[in-house]
């Protein structure tokens, strides 16, 4: 199990010092593209920028973005490892993952509160994961919707051996011990680490208790 540090940001500058304030910690991280069309809220989403980035620094991109398929051919980095998709985002999700595997990343599948797990389930024997919001696209620092857990389970109960679970948004303090009760391989946190008065020291912490 792992802690993985997330960065929901509207601007780069920001992005690279929530990086450069962790990356002696980590060198995996979680950042948030949103747009406005999509969720509502808009985030940093230039990805000509990631080339100002350490090279060692691994990245998964949460892309919650409405894609055509060949959209996702901009964010082929090579500091990227992960890319989460949203299918509900897109009129072509077969199209989608079909590019998305030619760019030969590990591929994950986001499945928000209001999407049911039927929809994202054919595409389950083409993808690497599933990642599971406890909130809703957008902006961070949001509360835990208390029926996430049962995402959680049907999605438990459906993922091959060699598929990863990830759980995302709402993790604080009250109730990360509850979360990794659940096994999950990733855990990702960002207002919990970031809006805490010692970021370090805080993720330091979070990462204790998962070990």
């Amino acid at each position: 199990m792992k802690i993985i540090p997330a960065i929901n940001s509207q601007t780069f500058e920001e992005v690279k010092n929530k990086i450069d304030l962790l990356k002696d910690l980590t060198k995996e991280f979680h950042i948030d593209v949103a747009s406005e069309n999509f969720c509502n809220y808009q985030t940093w989403s230039n990805p000509i920028d990631l080339e100002k980035i350490d090279e060692d620094i691994e990245i998964g991109l949460h892309l919650m973005l409405n894609l055509k398929p060949q959209e996702i051919l901009k964010w082929n980095n090579k500091r990227v490892k992960k890319i989460i998709l949203h299918l509900e985002g897109t009129d072509n999700p077969d199209g989608l993952i079909k590019i998305a595997k030619k760019i030969r990343r590990k591929i994950y599948i986001a499945l928000s509160h209001s999407v049911e797990f039927e929809f994202i389930k054919k595409y389950l024997p083409y993808i690497d994961g599933v990642l599971i919001l406890g909130v809703e696209p957008g902006k961070s620092g949001q509360k835990f919707i208390e029926n996430t857990f049962e995402k959680i389970q049907e999605t438990k109960n459906e993922l091959q051996k060699n598929q990863k679970m990830t759980i995302d948004g709402g993790i604080n303090k009250e109730n990360i011990s509850k979360i990794i009760s659940l096994n999950p391989d990733f855990i990702i946190l960002g207002s919990a680490i970031y809006s805490a008065g010692n970021p370090r020291e805080s993720f330091l912490k979070f990462q204790n208790l998962a070990l």
